[in-house]
C-alpha cells in the first residue's frame, strides 16, 4: 500500500472503522513511490455520529477533580478519544500534505497514525465499558483548527508533537491520578500507557525538529520560531511539568526552564 493511498483512505471515507485502516504487513507494507501533488487542508469524510457539533452544544473538557462523578469521567474520556480522533486524521493528512518531505520523515507520520489508532481503539473500548458509545455526546473541532496554517513539516512537528502532544506530558499523569484516586484504575491504566507512548510522539518531534532546523538542540527558539498564532507555547505545557518525560523524549534542559517561565 502506498502511503498516500493509506492517507486518502482514512480521510476519505466517512466512516470510523476506515480510521483503523493499516496494512497487514504494518510499516514494512507501505511504499512511498507516488507521492503525489501536495493536498491543502479540508475537513476529513466523516459518518454522521461523529460531526463536529454546533458550539453552543459542545461541552468542555471536566475539570481532573470532577472525575469523581462517573458522568464525568465518561465526558473526560470522550473527548481524550475526540482528541485522538483528529491527531489520527492531521497524522493522515501531514502525509498529503509534505509530499516533498523526507520519506523517514514520512512514514513517522505512518508509524503516528497507527500509534493514534490504537490509542483511539483503547478509548472507546473504555467508553464502551462504561456504558456509553463514541460519538454519543458532542465533538468539537479543537485541532482542526490549526491545520490551514501548518504550511512546513517543520510547523507541523512544532504543533502536533512539540504542542499538543508535549502538553499531554502533564495532562495524562494528572487526569491518571484522578482516575485513580476516583476508582477507576482501568482508565488510570490508559493515561499512563498514554504518557509513556507521547514521550515517544515528543522524541519524534525533536528528531524532526533538529532535522528542518538544521539544529543539533532543538532550541527552544525554534519550537517559537515554527508556532502558529493558534498554537501558542503556553499550550505545550500544563500546570505541572513533566520535566523527566520531557528529558526521556530528547528535550534538554534550557529548553525546559524557558518554557516552564512561561
Amino acid at each position: 500500500m502506498e502511503l498516500r493511498t493509506l492517507a486518502e483512505t482514512i480521510l476519505d471515507t466517512p466512516t470510523l472503522e476506515a480510521r483503523f485502516t493499516f496494512p497487514e504487513g504494518g510499516l514494512a507494507a507501505l511504499t512511498d513511490e507516488h507521492p503525489g501533488e501536495p493536498r491543502p487542508w479540508r475537513e476529513p469524510a466523516r459518518p454522521d455520529h461523529l460531526q463536529i457539533a454546533p458550539k453552543k452544544e459542545r461541552k468542555p473538557l471536566p475539570s481532573p477533580r470532577a472525575l469523581h462523578d462517573p458522568v464525568m469521567r465518561v465526558r473526560c474520556l470522550h473527548t481524550f478519544a475526540n482528541h485522538e480522533l483528529m491527531a489520527l486524521e492531521l497524522m493522515a493528512w501531514g502525509i498529503l500534505a509534505y509530499p516533498d518531505a523526507p520519506s523517514a520523515f514520512r512514514r513517522g507520520l505512518a508509524w503516528l497514525v497507527f500509534e493514534e489508532q490504537e490509542h483511539l481503539r483503547l478509548y472507546i473500548e473504555r467508553i464502551e465499558q462504561l456504558g456509553e458509545r463514541f460519538g454519543a455526546l458532542p465533538l468539537n473541532d479543537h485541532f482542526w483548527r490549526l491545520a490551514p496554517l501548518l504550511e512546513t513539516p517543520a510547523q507541523w512537528v512544532c504543533a502536533m508533537n512539540l504542542t499538543f502532544e508535549q502538553a499531554n506530558l502533564d495532562h495524562a499523569p494528572v487526569f491518571g491520578a484522578h482516575f485513580r484516586e476516583a476508582g477507576d484504575e482501568e482508565s488510570a491504566a490508559l493515561m499512563d500507557r498514554i504518557t509513556q507512548d507521547e514521550i515517544k510522539h515528543v522524541g519524534f518531534g525533536v528528531r524532526w525538529l533538529r532535522h528542518f532546523s538544521q539544529d543539533q538542540t532543538a532550541s527552544f527558539e525554534n519550537f517559537t520560531e515554527n508556532l502558529t498564532s493558534y498554537n501558542s507555547a503556553t499550550r505545550a505545557r500544563g500546570e505541572q511539568i513533566n520535566e523527566k518525560a520531557r528529558l526521556e523524549a530528547g528535550l534538554d534542559q534550557a529548553f525546559i526552564d524557558k518554557l516552564s517561565a512561561l
